[in-house]
């Protein structure tokens, strides 16, 4: 009966991980440029069983293992990021920049390093630099921070991130597109850092000119849906609970049994 309880643990915690990803969607729902994730489950039974029937195959004997992690059936094994568009709110300040299709602002820490972001919520620093909420700072073509000259006008960005003053340009935002801007690229390629933040994992992903448009004066929302969200959480704890029934249920069939063999010695 032990492989019962196995079974059902596994899936109690892939549903306690699934629950918190779930939970995480509902918390950055109102959060700019957030794009909901979701747990994808691998089957490990079946690598293990598969492992044997190809040494079996080969005529390869190993050792039989009874590891508990043969036992466990599923685990989560990543999340998947839906890129859909999140509504554009209008906000009316000069550096809110939302964006409009496909593409992304690039930003750089102190330490260097550089991360691309949808979250278009930027600031001016005491420098004149344009920075997001976090400090880091946003970059044109050639990698360098734009620099707005203090007290020379009214702040203009067009459709395609040029930033003008009174009609004087003074830096073009590095606006780009990763690959060919679909889900499967973005997911292989992209790795969410927290703050609306995506490290490029795949140094030999392409990055283009974006094919979307920058709308100063918006924000983009996130593209969470909180009733299937809320569903999905409900229908998730459900889950849970039937899977810690089966546990409990698995471990008195254990104890029966063994007072039952008890019994007939």
């Amino acid at each position: 009966m032990a492989n019962g309880i196995y079974v059902a643990s596994s899936a109690a915690k892939a549903r306690m991980e699934q629950l918190e990803t779930v939970s995480n969607n509902l918390a950055n729902m109102m959060t700019a440029g957030f794009k909901k994730q979701e747990a994808v489950y691998r089957e490990v039974h079946n690598e293990v069983m598969n492992l044997a029937s190809a040494d079996q195959a080969q005529g390869v004997h190993r050792p039989i293992r009874f590891l508990p992690e043969d036992r466990v059936n599923v685990k989560v094994d990543d999340h998947y990021t839906h890129w859909s568009q999140g509504n554009l709110d209008e906000t009316g300040n000069v550096l809110d920049i939302g964006i409009e299709g496909k593409g992304f602002f690039k930003v750089r820490d102190e330490a260097g390093n550089i991360f691309l972001t949808r979250h278009g919520r930027f600031q001016m620093n005491q420098q004149g630099l344009i920075t997001n909420q976090s400090g880091l700072e946003l970059l044109d073509p050639a990698g360098k921070p734009i620099r707005i000259p203090p007290n020379q006008g009214q702040l203009r960005i067009s459709y395609d991130g040029r930033v003008s003053v009174e009609d004087q340009p003074v830096g073009l935002i590095d606006f780009v597109e990763v690959g060919d801007g679909s889900n499967r690229v973005l997911n292989q390629a992209l790795s969410h850092v927290g703050e609306g933040l995506y490290r490029i994992e795949d140094e030999n992903t392409p990055l283009t000119k974006a094919s979307g448009i920058v709308r100063q004066g918006y924000i983009e929302g996130s593209n969470v849906n909180a009733v299937i969200e809320m569903t999905n959480l409900l229908s998730i704890s459900r889950l849970f609970d039937l899977s810690n029934q089966a546990i409990k249920a698995s471990g008195e069939l254990d104890q029966q049994a063994a007072r039952d063999v008890g019994r007939l010695l």
